[in-house]
């Protein structure tokens, strides 16, 4: 056998491998970030958000910080749904919206406060996020609905 034989030979392997690793994968599955409905926890409804600004914090916020996240069809293919799920529970462990009733309220001043502020400098939504999901990106006037709801806010 020559060496070009030998070449399209290791390739056509190492094509293998990779697609009988990438089906592998696939068969690793996370738990799912999937709550079916708001609770009596959730910060939308113990804070009586107004529809407008609560529409904007599901869709600019809830799918990172809270207990439901709305799965796209590319998020169930591995290994992106690892980064997802990675990522979902990063962001539940900074702030969870479906746990806000049951938090202290030392710890909901410092969420309404990074809320603020994290909204404020551009750093939320992630732009990793609205990249992949341009919709959820936050307008000026959008912005300025949010802040001014959330400091109307008083904590309990």
């Amino acid at each position: 056998m020559n060496k070009q034989g030998n070449k399209i030979g290791y390739v056509k392997g190492v094509f293998i491998v990779f697609i009988t690793a990438f089906i592998a994968i696939q068969f690793y599955r996370p738990n799912k970030n999937s709550q079916k409905e708001a609770t009596y926890s959730d910060f939308l409804t113990t804070e009586a958000a107004p529809e407008a600004v609560a529409t904007l914090f599901k869709n600019s916020c809830y799918d990172c910080h809270s207990n439901k996240t709305e799965y796209y069809w590319y998020d169930h293919i591995s290994p992106i749904s690892w980064y997802v799920d990675t990522h979902v529970m990063d962001g539940k462990n900074e702030l969870n919206f479906s746990v806000w009733r049951t938090t202290d309220y030392r710890t909901k001043r410092v969420h309404l406060s990074n809320i603020i502020t994290n909204i404020t400098e551009g750093k939320m939504p992630l732009s990793s996020y609205t990249f992949m999901h341009p919709k959820t990106k936050l307008s000026d006037k959008q912005i300025e609905q949010i802040l001014a709801w959330v400091s109307t806010i008083e904590v309990k």
